[in-house]
Parts: C-alpha cells; structure tokens; sequence
C-alpha cells in the first residue's frame, strides 16, 4: 500500500505513479483497470443528447467491451441546452460517484453544462474509490477539475460518440481502460492503448510530464478560475471543434496572457475539427503559438472530434517524442505512467 498525499488514505501502489515536475509535485492516482462484466455508470452532466445514437454507444459498451451500463431513467431530461437542471445533474454525478460497484463513469455526450456543476463536483470521494472517468469536448471541465485534485482520467468518445467509432478506436480505447498494453520501447510505434502516433513534428524534441488538456476552448474558459490545473512541466493536448481561427487565435492568448503556458513541457496537439475558414488553417494559428513557446510539439494526433478518437489518459505521466528530420521513428505519444504497470 502507498500513501497518497492528496486524499490522506492508504491505496494500493497500482493506482498511483509519481509526479515529479513543477506543477505536480504530489502523487496521481490511477483509476484500476476494467475487465469485462464491470458494472459502470453512464452520466449527462452537460448536454441533452440523441438517444439513438446513445443506444448505438450502448451497444458497443456491452456487447463489445463487455462492462454493464448502470444509468438513471431520467438520464434524457432536457432542460433547453441541458441534459435537465443543474440539480439534476449534480445528483446524477453524486450516485454515479457513490455508487459501490461501478468501476467507471461514461458522459453521454459533451455540449455545454459541465462548467456549471464544477463547484459541486467534490475531488475526494473518486480519490478514496477511483473510477476511470471517460469522456471528452465539454467533459474537459471534468477532467480538468479531477486532474488537479490529482487523479488520472480518460479523455475518451463519449457514448453517442462510440457507436460511430471504427474498430481500431474501439481495441485502442479497450487496451486503455484495461491497462495491459505493453510500454513502447525507445524506436517503436506503440501498441493500441500504450501511446498515439501524431502526423508531423511542429518542433523538435522531447519531453516527459503529466498529460493535460483537452478542448482548447474549454482550457481557456477555465483560465483563472480554481477549477484549471497547473501546466507547470506538464505536456498539453489540446483540441477542438467549429472554432474559427481567430478564435483558435483568442483562446491561445488568453491562455498566455492568464500564464497558464508557462513552463509547459511540451505540445500535443489533435484534431482541429472544421476550425479552417476562408482559407486560414486553424493548425497555423497552433502551430505559430507553440514555436513562440519553444517546447517540444507534435500535431496531428487522433484524438478529438471526429469518430476515429482515440483515448488517451490525462494526469499520468506521458512522454512527447518530436523527431527532428532524419531522426527514427514516427512523431508520438507515449503513455508511460499508465502502461506496463503490472506487479506496480
């Protein structure tokens, strides 16, 4: 057993790995791995969402990665951009927390909403009981909030996502909730659920930290709030959907101007989904901004709103490979304090 300095209870080594940069000096905790026939809950804290393609998202959770989906009935309230109230789903997010037998918690969609249960969302309980939050776009908040109090989520499709997703996302996205995938050696392209491979080195380098991020644009709505975590030494993702590029543009310099970019370790980024807009690329607009910073970065990671997302852990330790021209191996990501954690 360790002692985790966040929660002050007594959890097994397994679930946690260590952190050692600036902005995270404390310990992580690692949610445990899931295997088939775990009950995992299915939550709505942002938007209100289509119920068949959540049916489809269903279908791949049971029939294919084997968990069994506990939700409750009113999981389809609508309360006009809202999956009902806030009540609601504060006390949706409570239960699923609670409850003693779910080993994960699915979002059924992102949107908007996540932002306005932050301040009832209570770190603790998923410190003492961790559970593999999954979910990404508006779910951000989320992580965001559970990585800084210092536990490891999956930024992963949420379920009205899943249905859609092809085979390869699906074994990667498995590999990654059940933790067994083999850590990548030094040259090689890592195995479904160790790592992604990214599309071209912006700059290069390379750089090991905790793995931070998410929605561009959430990150930058979370700026100066308590809610946004430290991104001192760590390794920012950052993704994003339907952003002009001027505004890809506003969100990086209010992040800047905040001094949440200082001592970044490293740059990942993923997809820029319908951002481009009278011929200007939203990949410009990151792509100078993270020269300006001088770190090591790599684009073009699966990751973000498209059906091919793949999953990648937040709050465990990653490692950003960025060759430089002539150097082996692919430009990646590699997820080294969440992979080949056996016998921990």
């Amino acid at each position: 057993m360790g002692w985790d300095a966040v929660s002050r209870r007594r959890v097994p080594r397994r679930f946690l790995a260590a952190r050692r940069t600036g902005g995270y000096p404390r310990r992580v905790i690692l949610p445990p791995p899931l295997r088939r026939g775990d009950p995992v809950r299915v939550v709505a804290p942002s938007s209100p969402f289509d119920p068949a393609a959540l049916a489809k998202g269903l279908e791949v959770l049971s029939g294919r990665l084997g968990l069994l989906p506990r939700m409750r009935t009113d999981l389809t309230a609508r309360r006009a951009y809202l999956a009902g109230d806030d009540a609601r789903r504060v006390e949706e997010w409570r239960e699923a927390v609670a409850d003693p037998e779910a080993r994960a918690i699915f979002c059924a969609r992102g949107g908007y909403g996540a932002m306005r249960i932050l301040s009832a969302v209570d770190p603790a309980p998923l410190l003492a009981r961790p559970k593999a939050l999954v979910g990404f776009s508006d779910v951000t908040a989320l992580h965001a909030s559970l990585n800084r109090a210092g536990l490891a989520t999956v930024h992963g499709p949420v379920l009205t996502q899943l249905g859609r997703a092809p085979e390869d996302a699906v074994r990667h996205l498995e590999a990654l909730l059940r933790q067994d995938a083999p850590r990548a050696g030094a040259w090689d392209v890592p195995e479904p659920g160790a790592g992604l491979v990214a599309a071209r080195t912006i700059r290069p380098g390379r750089a090991s930290g905790p793995l931070l991020g998410g929605t561009l644009t959430l990150l930058a709505h979370l700026a100066g709030t308590p809610y946004a975590p430290s991104l001192e030494g760590a390794i920012l993702f950052l993704e994003d959907v339907g952003e002009k590029p001027y505004r890809i543009d506003r969100c990086l310099t209010q992040l800047r101007l905040a001094g949440a970019l200082d001592g970044l370790a490293g740059i990942a980024v993923g997809l820029l989904t319908q951002c481009d807009d009278g011929g200007v690329l939203a990949a410009d607009v990151v792509r100078e901004a993270a020269l300006a910073l001088g770190v090591p970065a790599v684009e073009g990671l699966p990751a973000g709103h498209d059906d091919a997302n793949f999953a990648l852990p937040l709050g465990a330790r990653a490692t950003l490979v960025a060759p430089a021209p002539g150097e082996e191996g692919p430009p990646r990501l590699l997820f080294d304090g969440w992979t080949g954690r056996s016998g921990a």
